[in-house]
């Protein structure tokens, strides 16, 4: 009995559109998506496009084809499914293809990509809309046959890629597919537009991506390795359309400050024990132990003894701190065993100390000092803060301090801060130039950051924000990276990202860093998210990123009509109705987004992360969850503490695949590419759907004298029509109302060409 009412529910909830798959309209009068391409006692074969989220058990339609048939523009990624149900088991199942073959001669079978779709299982739903089980995301590369198993959908995800300026028409080819005891051949064909999209995107994108995670699941130590695996990330963006936030993560932009001789602390012109300044070295970490460090490594010799000494003060009495003196020999090498290090106290009032370190081994040459406010440990839970003034190391017999500017006495005035861009511009050229990337984010060093939850103060070469010293300077920094971007024709790619969702609270700081970073380089784009957008803050920023459920058109048309740029993001939320990123989600989502997009004038599209593949909150040290097998992406930061697990949704912030599908086991090193996900795919779809879009509103603006039937089918198919896009929680779940609209859009443009270029 209880069966029997379990499945009565389970029908009463697809009915109410629960079970989002099982009762979208495509679906239920013709059966499964896309039509049979043959069906008999062995295996029963289908295609269609690649729109769906094909399930394991999704059943096979009733319309049949004995074709498979596809339209695209030049420089686009066509893509389509091949479904496979068996009877039985069936063994080495190979695909090959041929050229294609057309107006313009032949279009090379390796301009198809083949990928199995692979499954993630959802034992948690994000939300009440989806539901658990398994659900395609992966895409590995298919490069070997397959075997089918009976019971169970197959499905291989096909994309075929269009040169650009292909002649257009028509091109043919055959699938030829064989396997033990079965073969089959399916014609292909595909359409050729007479246009191709831009080699860079119209619609700009910021998309995160952790190289700490890449190393980590990768088992990358060696630098060298990672580069090559960087890069192959930095393809795979480039493949689907998007930019990365940092293409420069292993290439920075290097500060040498002459003048300041300490990093990782401020100079403290209000707590100090003589002169002008102090040093103050703060630890707020309860995971790590964050240290100050002499920039310089000093030389030393193995016959004398040495003496360091200091006068401090600390923020509660008794407190601890930890100096360390590392050995380098004379190639600047560091001596794992020849480090010397020690813990001492610390008051609430000045005192002075020393420490005598004595002689060191024959090898060494070479110092490197760090001081640690706190007794330093391997887990780092200390916390603390020390201020240090007066600070020497001298040789015995000997009265010179080693350090130089040991008394923290410095002159602003002499200070000069100079960048060396030799690395970044390798990239850039690599990355912007050449790959087409649109947009990057700009870390600036010296400013501050934060969220809703907390911030932290800007800190630039020893000095405070606030302070006249950390104005100077930061204007100096600011206005050699505006110049250098203008110089290389870079400038207006930067946008600068150094806030994140500020609540009330953090409004005015959040306009004192705008002002400051304007106040220098005025031509420098500054971003902001904002969840909750204000008047009182959206004047501060070129670019204003809202999520997705908060974009408010009127204020899209405000900011756009003052010349700033509009975005619009998508994270943990929003979640149903509205147009999402997760996992179990409809297939649509993330293509409607671009639509979306283009209905609303919004300029970019960001989401924070794509390789989250991990919460430091959620599990313990060392563990790395599997993204292949643990659909969830859980909660870090914001207060959370080690072990609790909430989840941010399936998928969020995670769009690729490791290939290492065992990261806590397999210990290879793995210098390859992402693995895509489904999801990447219908992304890029729309933002080639966007193209289409923009190309044809560009055409009837730079074409005034265009005829007036033209220009008023132009402006009907440019309004899209309410029963695809009404707004983020009310869009069409059928992808084949956007193929047709997009098809209407593609034969406009063709007539319009035309009309342009008469055949003579």
């Amino acid at each position: 009995m209880r069966i029997k009412i379990s499945l009565s529910l389970i029908l009463i909830l697809q009915a109410f559109s629960v079970f989002p798959q099982k009762t979208d309209p495509y679906f239920t009068d013709s059966g499964g998506f896309g039509r049979i391409l043959t069906d008999n006692d062995l295996i029963t074969l289908w295609w269609c496009e690649g729109a769906y989220k094909l399930m394991k058990d999704t059943p096979p339609p009733k319309i049949r084809s004995n074709t498979i048939r596809l339209k695209a523009a030049g420089n686009e990624y066509e893509p389509f499914q091949l479904i496979f149900k068996a009877a039985d088991t069936l063994r080495n199942l190979y695909i090959s293809i041929d050229n294609l073959t057309g107006p313009g001669g032949e279009i090379s079978a390796d301009n198809f990509g083949l990928r199995l779709v692979d499954y993630v299982r959802i034992s948690k739903p994000t939300d009440s809309y989806a539901y658990p089980g398994y659900w395609p995301d992966p895409l590995p590369l298919l490069n070997d046959s397959i075997e089918l198993y009976p019971g169970e959908n197959t499905t291989i995800w096909f994309n075929l890629y269009i040169p650009p300026l292909s002649k257009a028409g028509n091109y043919n080819t055959l699938i030829r597919l064989r396997s033990d005891t079965w073969t089959a051949e399916i014609p292909l064909t595909v359409k050729v537009w007479d246009f191709s999209l831009p080699e860079s995107s119209s619609i700009r994108s910021g998309f995160g991506l952790s190289v700490d995670k890449i190393a980590d699941y990768h088992n990358i130590s060696d630098s060298t390795d990672l580069a090559l695996t960087f890069d192959m990330y930095m393809q795979a963006f480039r493949d689907y359309k998007i930019s990365p936030y940092s293409f420069y993560y292993l290439s920075q932009i290097n500060t040498h400050t002459e003048g300041v001789y300490w990093k990782g602390a401020y100079y403290d012109s209000e707590v100090k024990y003589d002169g002008k300044y102090s040093l103050r070295a703060e630890d707020n970490s309860f995971t790590a132990d964050p240290g100050i460090v002499y920039k310089r490594l000093i030389e030393v010799n193995g016959v004398a003894d040495y003496t360091l000494s200091w006068t401090s003060m600390s923020s509660y009495k008794d407190q601890q701190f930890t100096v360390v003196v590392e050995g380098f020999n004379s190639g600047d090498s560091l001596l794992l065993f020849e480090t010397k290090a020690d813990a001492f106290y610390s008051d609430t009032i000045w005192k002075t100390g020393r420490y005598r370190i004595g002689k060191f081994g024959e090898d060494v040459t070479k110092i490197r000092l760090s001081l640690y406010p706190v007794f330093r440990t391997g887990s780092g839970e200390n916390t603390g803060i020390i201020w240090f003034d007066n600070l020497g190391l001298k040789a015995s017999s000997a009265d010179l301090n080693l350090l130089e500017g040991g008394d923290f006495e410095i002159n602003t005035d002499s200070i000069n801060v100079k960048l060396d861009f030799s690395a970044f511009d390798r990239a850039a050229e690599r990355y912007l130039d050449e790959f087409g990337f649109n947009a990057f984010r700009l870390n600036l060093e010296g400013m501050g950051s934060g969220t809703y939850f907390s911030r932290n103060e800007g800190i630039f070469e020893g000095f405070k924000s606030g302070t006249p010293e950390y104005n100077r300077l930061m204007s100096q920094y600011l206005v050699q990276i505006q110049d250098h971007l203008s110089e290389k024709g870079w400038l207006g790619k930067e946008y600068i990202y150094w806030f994140d969702e500020p609540g009330e609270k953090d409004y005015p700081f959040v306009r004192d860093g705008m002002e400051l970073i304007k106040g220098s380089a005025p031509n420098l784009t500054t971003f902001l998210t904002e969840n909750e957008p204000g008047p009182e803050i959206m004047d501060v920023t070129d670019i204003t990123c809202t999520i997705l459920n908060r974009v408010d058109t009127a204020k899209v048309r405000e900011v756009t009509r003052n010349g700033g740029q509009y975005w619009s993001y998508i994270c943990t939320g929003p979640r149903s109705p509205w147009i999402s990123e997760f996992i179990d989600h409809d297939a649509i989502n993330l293509r409607m987004w671009l639509w979306m997009s283009y209905a609303y004038h919004l300029d970019g599209i960001l989401i924070w992360s794509t390789n989250y593949w991990t919460s430091r909150s959620a599990s313990e040290p060392g563990y790395l969850q599997n993204p292949w097998t643990e659909a969830a992406s859980y909660v870090q930061g914001y207060g959370w503490p080690l072990g609790k697990q909430t989840s941010w949704g399936n998928g969020d912030g995670r769009f690729w695949y490791p290939p290492n599908r065992n990261p806590n086991t397999d210990k290879r090193t793995y210098i390859e590419g992402p693995v895509p996900s489904i999801r990447l795919e219908f992304l890029r779809q729309g933002i080639e759907d966007y193209e289409y879009l923009v190309m044809l509103e560009s055409l009837i603006k730079e074409n005034p004298n265009l005829g007036k039937n033209l220009v008023k089918r132009a402006n009907e198919l440019l309004a899209i029509p309410g029963e695809i896009f009404t707004d983020g929680k009310t869009y069409t779940k059928n992808p084949a109302l956007l193929y047709d609209h997009r098809q209407k859009v593609a034969e406009l443009i063709e007539r319009i060409n035309k009309s342009l270029n008469p055949l003579p």
